[in-house]
């Protein structure tokens, strides 16, 4: 954790003497220098997450007939896929609920092969993609901001998370009006479903990207309330590094209560009519202020647009977010999850004080 705080602290040093510079570099040399790091960092375990042993399990349950949105890792009826690993996989009580996209990739990376690291490829892939469309539409500048910044490096080719082909997709879908790119967002984490009305209000035939998560989830077809109300404690139910949400909770008269006011104030967000790209911003801004639960690497959403407006409050953020990860020593130690700490004051406190005089710099600006 120190150590990627301390890579994180370089990169904010090396864009905040970036300021202003047309050109960083040869794209040539931006992207190589970014490959290098994805290549490096491939070969990592992932220290910070049990995730890529939960995708294993899912690929390897459904190549042994059984439906992930309704199995268990620790049902009986699986144990004969245990292994040395499985007492990694997260979540041993709870079905799946990430989209059917990731659903049929864990199917077919497993039937690549059973080793650990397949999990990541999907992830790889597609950050890779993203680097290189990044750079073609918006050139060096951009490549960098986004291609060496160690939070897309650690949490994509090092931690495997398929956060990736979310932002791949969405920024697809934001370029070029995309109802099969929203769809396959959708598909990947159902959050984005959020943002259809502002598809919609930009360019109409957007609203087939519905169809996309549909014909997926056919193979899987079940019931799947259980599966979302357990989706839903990302927003309300537990606690995992919140900022806003615990002014929300001091208002509330419950948890139960606090999940459906933040689901109430992000529909307003998503529904508050603006320009595509800003009401995309904005409600993925929504959605990480607002939430109860805020993996670090859910700032990955955030990186295409760090990578085009840089502005620096939201490469402090991302800078510090290696911090929130201090819960894990407790958790692995001791078996108890701290849901707030002394880090999320320095994560969010410093960051807030950054935007606040970024703010000020701005107004006196114009």
């Amino acid at each position: 954790m120190i150590l990627y705080l301390a890579i994180s602290s370089v990169y904010l040093i090396l864009v905040s003497r970036l300021d202003g510079a047309e050109r960083p570099g040869s794209l040539r040399f931006v992207l190589g220098l970014a490959l290098l790091f994805r290549l490096e960092a491939f070969w990592m375990a992932p220290v910070f997450t049990d995730d890529l042993y939960r995708y294993r399990w899912e690929g390897r349950l459904q190549l042994a007939g059984g439906n992930p949105y309704q199995e268990r890792p620790g049902d009986p009826r699986w144990s004969g896929l245990r292994d040395e690993t499985y007492r990694l996989v997260d979540g041993k009580d709870f079905k799946a609920v990430y989209g059917p996209l990731v659903e049929h990739l864990h199917r077919e990376m497993a039937r690549l092969s059973e080793a650990l690291w397949i999990q990541k490829l999907p992830a790889v892939l597609a950050d890779g993609v993203l680097l290189a469309l990044l750079a073609r539409w918006h050139g060096p500048r951009a490549a960098l901001l986004y291609g060496w910044c160690p939070l897309g490096v650690v949490e994509f080719a090092g931690m495997g998370h398929n956060d990736a082909l979310l932002i791949l997709a969405l920024a697809l879908a934001m370029r070029y009006r995309s109802a099969v790119a929203l769809g396959l967002a959708i598909a990947v984490k159902w959050w984005p479903a959020l943002l259809l009305p502002a598809f919609v209000r930009t360019e109409r035939r957007t609203a087939w990207a519905v169809l996309v998560p549909v014909v997926l989830f056919l193979p899987y077809a079940s019931d799947i309330r259980e599966n979302a109300d357990f989706a839903s404690g990302f927003l309300g139910g537990w606690s995992n590094n919140p900022s806003l949400f615990w002014l929300i909770e001091l208002v509330s008269p419950g948890r139960a209560a606090a999940k459906y006011l933040v689901l109430g104030l992000l529909g307003v967000v998503a529904l508050w009519p603006q320009r595509l790209e800003r009401s995309i911003l904005t409600t993925t801004l929504a959605i990480l202020l607002l939430s109860a639960n805020v993996h670090p690497w859910y700032l990955t959403w955030l990186l295409p647009h760090w990578a085009v407006l840089a502005a620096p409050p939201v490469a402090v953020w991302m800078a510090l977010t290696p911090l929130q990860y201090w819960a894990l020593g407790e958790w692995r130690t001791a078996g108890r999850w701290v849901e707030r700490g002394p880090w999320n004051v320095v994560v969010y406190g410093t960051s807030g004080v950054v935007l606040w005089l970024w703010w000020l710099r701005r107004r006196r600006l114009q």
